[in-house]
């Protein structure tokens, strides 16, 4: 019980409760919310698809959305969409929240992090010296979660 409500305390939002104007930052900063956005290789092992520029691993990780997750295509049908794909970074987030800046506070910025650098490494600093951080910051500065 302590637990709890040290953790509400702090500002812990459920990622169910990811903000319209969070989901819009992440959007934007990821492909300027591209809807016509097509899958990109960019390496190995990285394949990003969508206006939010899912990968496949981040799909699944998220719970695999979509209509039938069996069907191997789903993927790239559900991170076109933003509301399937929404569903997913829900569950990514919902899987891996992380107060990633040592705020206190688990907040669009750290949801922006994770998004952006994956589960494990949210923490580092490289993602704040990229595009996408800039990006981020210009749409959601002044924004409430």
């Amino acid at each position: 019980m302590a637990f709890i409500a040290l953790v509400n305390g702090q500002g812990f939002k459920p990622a169910g409760q990811i903000s319209e104007a969070c989901f819009n930052c992440l959007c934007k900063a990821s492909s300027e919310c591209d809807e016509n956005m097509e899958c990109q290789r960019e390496g190995p092992g990285q394949y990003h698809c969508g206006p939010y520029l899912i990968s496949y691993a981040y799909w699944k990780d998220g719970g695999k959305p979509g209509e039938n997750s069996d069907d191997p295509l789903d993927f790239e049908k559900c991170v076109r969409s933003r509301p399937c794909a929404e569903a997913a970074i829900r569950g990514y987030m919902y899987k891996y929240a992380n107060d990633c800046d040592d705020d206190m506070d688990i907040d669009c910025y750290d949801w922006a992090r994770i998004h952006k650098s994956g589960s494990s490494s949210c923490n580092s600093t490289w993602v704040l010296n990229t595009d996408y951080w800039a990006r981020f910051k210009s749409c959601y500065s002044g924004k409430d979660m």
